[in-house]
């Protein structure tokens, strides 16, 4: 069974806002969203999923929506910068990080 990710309101924004992105490139290449659940290996309830910004949908997803799009290389960019962590790596300086319950 599936353990649902608790979101704050801000955070399924962002979810509802990549689902409506990822909508619109999908009808910008003329496809129905049975052939991007074909496409990307899943079913076409997953894919609904992934548009409407339900946090059950795993990563995976979002690499084989961005491989079908042309824009997988995009997802290493996501923390290319990290000017906030790097402040604070700064202020405190880096520690390591440590197993919860070790």
């Amino acid at each position: 069974m599936k353990r649902l990710v608790l979101l704050s309101p801000r955070e399924e924004d962002a979810m509802e806002t990549l689902g409506r992105r990822v909508r619109l490139a999908r009808l910008r290449r003329n496809l129905t969203q049975d052939e991007m659940a074909y496409r990307i290996g899943v079913t076409r309830k997953t894919y609904v999923a992934f548009e409407q910004g339900r946090e059950t949908v795993n990563i995976g997803v979002l690499v084989k929506v961005m491989a079908v799009f042309g824009y997988v290389d995009r997802i290493a960019d996501l923390l290319a910068s990290d000017p906030l962590g790097e402040d604070l790596e700064e202020i405190h300086g880096r520690k390591r990080a440590t197993r919860v319950g070790a």
